[in-house]
Formats: C-alpha cells, structure tokens, sequence
C-alpha cells in the first residue's frame, strides 16, 4: 500500500523515473537559453555572433566554444569595460561586425548553441582553460 501512495505521488508531480535525457536537438531555445542563465533573445544574439565568427565551419565546435568562451570572459566582472553582461558585450561598438542594431545578422545553428552550452559549463567547471 506504501509503495502504491508514493507512486501515486510522483505520478501526480508529474515526475518520470524513467525519463531518458533529451536528445539536443529536441530542446527548445527557452530550455537552452535557461540552461545558461539568459533570456531567449540574449541567447539568440550570443549564438548568433558565434556562428558568425566561426567562419560557419560546419565540423568546427571547438573553434565556437572558444569564441563563446572569449564572449562570456569579457561579459564577467573581471571586465567591466564591456559592459558586464552578455548583451552588452556583444553589443559594444566594433567589437563584432555582425551585430546591427541589437541583433546578429547571422543565425544561430545548434552547433553555435552547443558551443554557447560548452563554453559556460566548462566555465562554471572550475576547470583551468587550456592552452590554445
């Protein structure tokens, strides 16, 4: 009768301990976006600006995690002149030809997100960054 109250329980949570992790591809740009802390139109914009400065080399990501890389150094604390925030330091004049008026003119691909994805987990890792 317990175990029967408790999968009742997570039944009604809507909780699935089955539920196999979703494929990339299969996530939305909300949950991306979530996944680092950024609003859809911030992600939009960053992967934007990494695809576009990855020359749209379709086998390179790990050229695009050290763009994105670069980009997220450059919106943190320890650079206050460019804004500190993603927006604004993609957005500061001619640092990216890309960017007109708030916007890439490049899309996003979700290679340039998974890059976006790479760049901040590996930098929420505390892993050193390696020599390039």
């Amino acid at each position: 009768m317990r175990i029967l109250v408790i999968l009742v329980a997570i039944v009604s949570a809507g909780i699935s301990l089955l539920k196999a992790p979703q494929p990339f591809e299969a996530t939305t740009i909300e949950q991306r976006a979530a996944s680092v802390g950024l609003t859809v139109e911030e992600f939009t914009l960053f992967s934007g600006v990494v695809e576009a400065e990855s020359n749209r080399d379709p086998d390179n990501i790990e050229g695009r995690v050290y763009i994105a890389l670069t980009i997220w150094n450059r919106a943190s604390e320890d650079h206050p002149e460019f804004g500190n925030t993603v927006t604004a330091a993609l957005t500061q004049p001619g640092q990216f030809s890309t960017v007109r008026n708030g916007h890439s003119v490049t899309s996003r691909t979700d290679l340039s997100d998974q890059a976006v994805i790479a760049a901040y987990e590996w930098i929420h890792s505390g892993e050193e960054y390696p020599e390039v």
